[in-house]
C-alpha cells in the first residue's frame, strides 16, 4: 500500500539548500526551522515586518561588503608608499578579491533562501528525493544575483520547486539567469496582459490580444519590447499566431446540460464568454473562435507563475469591448461553478 508522507515545506527547503550549498544550509535556516517546530507564528503585520527586515538585512549585507571592498581598494590606490615603492602584494589583492566575491555570493544565496522560506511558511509538501542536478544548477546561477527584484523571482522559483518538483526546467533557469531588471519589468507587464487558457495540464496557452494592442502601445509597450522578450526566450517568435477560444464559450446555469466549458484566466480572475443573445445566437465559427496575438514560450509560461499581476484597467476594458463586438460577454466565474470545467494551474501572483 502506498503511503503519501507529508513534511513541513521548510524541511524540504533545507534539503534543497543542503544539496546546493552543503552544511551551511542548517545555520542559515535555523531560525525558520525553530519557529516551525515550535509552531510560533506571527500575526500578518509581524510577518510583513519580518519580511521587510530580512530583505533589508540581505541588501544591507551585500552593500556593506561592496562598500568595504571599495573603501579598501581606494585606500590601496591612493597609498603613495605602495605605488612609489612598488610594494603592491598581488597575492594579497587576489585573495581579497576572491574573498569579497565569495562573501557577496554567500549573501545573495542567503537572501534568496530566506525569502523562499517566507514564501513557504507553514505549508506541507510530499516527501521526495531532491534532484541534486537541479539544485546544483540553481545555486550556481543565483550566487551572482544581487538585484532585490530578481532575488524575489528566484526565491519564488525555489519555493515553487519545493512545492511542485519539476515545475521549472533547466532551460527556464538559463532564461532567468540572463534576465535583468528591465527585462523582468517588461515581462511582468506582458504577463499582466495575457489571457491564460488551460484546457488541460499539457494544453496551456497564454497570449495577448493583438486587437487591443493600441491600448498598451500608447503606454510605451512597443514591438521592440516583444523582440526583447523573444530574444530572451520568453515569448514565441510568431507574434500573429492564434489560439481557439471556443472552449471558453459557455452557458452557465441557463442550460446546465451543456458540455462543461473551460474558463480562461485574466488578471488572477477566471472568466467565460457568454453569448449576449443566449445559446441560439452562437453561430458556427471556422476555425473556432481564434484569439490572435503574441504568446508566451514554455519558459515564459513557467516563469509567469511567479510574476505578480499589475493592474491593467484600460486594457481590460478594451478586451471586454473586443469580445462584445463578437457578441460575447466576458463574465467572471468561480472555481466552484459546477458548469465550468476544472481549473488546472495556480495562476501568477497567487
Amino acid at each position: 500500500m502506498d503511503i503519501n508522507l507529508t513534511i513541513p515545506a521548510i524541511e524540504k527547503l533545507l534539503d534543497y539548500a543542503a544539496s546546493g550549498i552543503g552544511s551551511i544550509a542548517g545555520p542559515m535556516l535555523a531560525p525558520w526551522k525553530a519557529r516551525q517546530e515550535a509552531k510560533a507564528r506571527s500575526i500578518a503585520t509581524q510577518e510583513e515586518s519580518e519580511s521587510q527586515r530580512i530583505l533589508a538585512e540581505g541588501q544591507a549585507t551585500t552593500m556593506g561588503i561592496i562598500a568595504s571592498a571599495q573603501a579598501d581598494a581606494r585606500a590601496k590606490l591612493v597609498s603613495s608608499d605602495a605605488v612609489v615603492q612598488g610594494q603592491l602584494d598581488l597575492g594579497t589583492l587576489v585573495t581579497q578579491r576572491i574573498q569579497f566575491q565569495e562573501e557577496k555570493r554567500q549573501a545573495n544565496i542567503g537572501s534568496i533562501v530566506r525569502q523562499a522560506a517566507l514564501e513557504l511558511g507553514d505549508k506541507e509538501v510530499q516527501d521526495y528525493e531532491v534532484d541534486h542536478d537541479w539544485t546544483a544548477r540553481f545555486f550556481d546561477d543565483v550566487q551572482d544575483v544581487s538585484s532585490e527584484d530578481l532575488q524575489q523571482l528566484w526565491a519564488k522559483i525555489l519555493a515553487g520547486e519545493v512545492e511542485r518538483p519539476g515545475s521549472t526546467s533547466y532551460r527556464t533557469l538559463r532564461v532567468l539567469k540572463d534576465m535583468n531588471q528591465d527585462v523582468a519589468r517588461i515581462f511582468s507587464w506582458f504577463c499582466s496582459l495575457c489571457i491564460y487558457s488551460e484546457e488541460s495540464v499539457v494544453n496551456v496557452d497564454a497570449r495577448i490580444c493583438s486587437a487591443c494592442f493600441h491600448i498598451f502601445s500608447t503606454k510605451g509597450f512597443l514591438h521592440s519590447h516583444l523582440n526583447l522578450l523573444n530574444t530572451h526566450g520568453l515569448v514565441n517568435p510568431d507574434y500573429d499566431s492564434w489560439y481557439d477560444m471556443q472552449h471558453a464559450i459557455g452557458f452557465g446555469r441557463i442550460q446546465p446540460d451543456q458540455t462543461n466549458r473551460y474558463p480562461f484566466r485574466f488578471q488572477a480572475q477566471y472568466w467565460v464568454l457568454y453569448p449576449v443573445g443566449g445559446p441560439r445566437s452562437v453561430k458556427p465559427r471556422s476555425p473556432g473562435f481564434p484569439l490572435q496575438g503574441a504568446s508566451l514560450s514554455q519558459s515564459g509560461l513557467e516563469l509567469s507563475k511567479v510574476v505578480q499581476m499589475e493592474p491593467m484597467d484600460e486594457y481590460k476594458a478594451a478586451l471586454i469591448d473586443h469580445f462584445a463586438r463578437e457578441g460575447l460577454r466576458m463574465t467572471p466565474v468561480d472555481s466552484g461553478d459546477s458548469h465550468v470545467g476544472p481549473l488546472y494551474i495556480e495562476g501568477p501572483g497567487q
